[in-house]
């Protein structure tokens, strides 16, 4: 599955909402693209490329703007009623070689079937690309045995996502279940019998 798109856009000189109505009617969608200190721009992109762009989750583009490419990442888009055509889109560019240090989510997918799970690891810091932060790290345990361990070189990451946790860095493991007998101890006080009959003591001789 692809991870980025790739689209032309072209500047646009007229603004307004009468003019974004004519756009959409060609086919074309309002845009604008921003960041990095760099001066706002609108744009149109041709809504039959941008669509399947946005509806297959890909959040990185090139955008190809007089020849020259831009890095963005996807920020706002605006739909129609029915969901049906994209009204409005926002791009926010992005440096291709900053990177980021993360902390990312350690997901669980899946059951043993034998043993108990040892969930060690709950997230795993990563370094990335700014416009590449993954949302979580999934481990699937549904095959693990007793005795089966899932360590960090274990995990799959796309090429650009780095870690220095050592490659032996244990984030699950299946152990046999452990039976406790716990023993309790009697600590009631022991009642002494009554006996029948007998006087208590007043403390004087009796005659």
């Amino acid at each position: 599955m692809a991870t980025e798109g790739k689209l032309v856009a072209e500047k646009r000189t007229q603004l307004g909402s009468s003019h974004s109505r004519r756009l959409r009617v060609d086919g074309k969608v309002p845009s604008n693209l921003y960041g990095l200190g760099i001066e706002c721009i609108s744009l149109t992109v041709s809504g039959e490329v941008i669509k399947p762009i946005v509806v297959s989750g890909i959040q990185v583009c090139d955008i190809e703007i007089d020849g020259t490419e831009q890095k963005a990442i996807i920020r706002e888009v605006q739909w129609d009623t029915f969901l049906q055509h994209i009204l409005h889109i926002d791009f926010q560019r992005v440096d291709p070689q900053a990177r980021v240090d993360v902390e990312i989510p350690v997901e669980i997918r899946g059951i043993v079937n034998e043993g108990v799970l040892e969930h060690v690891l709950h997230s795993v810091q990563v370094n990335c690309p700014v416009f590449k932060i993954p949302d979580k790290c999934e481990v699937r345990v549904g095959t693990l045995k007793i005795g089966a361990e899932v360590t960090i070189a274990d995990l799959s990451f796309d090429p650009d996502v780095r870690t220095d946790l050592p490659a032996d860095t244990v984030v699950v493991r299946v152990v046999e279940h452990q039976e406790f007998e716990i023993e309790l101890e009697d600590v009631r006080s022991p009642v002494e019998p009554e006996v029948i009959g007998r006087k208590e003591d007043d403390g004087e001789d009796g005659e």
